[in-house]
């Protein structure tokens, strides 16, 4: 699936969940970013940083969220790389309400590496569930857990088991201005065979924690 393509998907997504109705809830909004990348068995470690933008949408039951960062990263003391990269990352999910605090929601991930073969690009499809809960009045606190499905890599290879979990803080500042905090973590356990000799594990793993500003509608 090509760049664009995914960015269309992501917009799509979230215009399930856009429709006039007085129950219709939408934000859009900046974000700032600090990232943690490290294909585990390879040695190749990097942290770096990024901005992007984050867009929120809710009718009745459904809600969408669709994220973009663009990230710079860098190799770590620790690491064997060389020099650093640049990265896509796109973030899309749907959610259906099963009760007032828990949803199950499907999405897409979408990371691409620039140059290419510096890094892992991946694609996959989430499906998990979230859970948020209310502090106070205009703070929300939300935990999600994704399972990463079907998931493909530019230097090829397979992954059995991959999960992402996701810590989430929503403040109303003022009005119509909220804060957000997202803090996600992601373990994709490749396995590759380069040779033909049989398989070695090649795993991916990332932190991505996100502060940023939305404009309710």
């Amino acid at each position: 699936m090509t760049g664009r393509a995914v960015v269309l998907a992501c917009l799509g997504l979230v215009g399930i969940a856009w429709r006039p109705a007085a129950t219709q809830r939408f934000t859009i909004g900046p974000q700032a970013v600090l990232v943690d990348y490290r294909e585990v068995s390879s040695g190749l470690r990097y942290s770096g940083a990024g901005f992007g933008g984050l867009a929120t949408a809710r009718y009745r039951k459904f809600s969408a969220a669709a994220a973009v960062v663009r990230l710079t990263l860098d190799p770590t003391s620790q690491s064997t790389a060389g020099a650093g990269f640049t990265a896509t990352q796109v973030d899309a999910w749907v959610a259906y309400d099963v009760a007032s605090y828990a949803s199950l929601e499907v999405g897409l991930i979408r990371r691409t590496a620039d140059p290419e073969f510096d890094a892992q690009s991946m694609g996959a499809v989430r499906i998990g569930a979230r859970s948020a809960y209310d502090l106070g009045p205009g703070a929300t606190v939300s935990f999600r857990a994704n399972y990463l499905a079907a998931p493909q890599f530019s230097g090829g290879g397979r992954a059995a088991f991959s999960l992402e979990l996701g810590l989430g803080l929503d403040v109303r500042l003022a009005g119509r201005l909220h804060g957000v905090i997202d803090y996600a973590f992601e373990r994709v356990n490749r396995k590759t065979d380069p040779g033909g000799t049989g398989e070695i594990s090649a795993p991916i793993q990332q932190t991505l924690a996100r502060v940023g500003l939305g404009i309710g509608f």
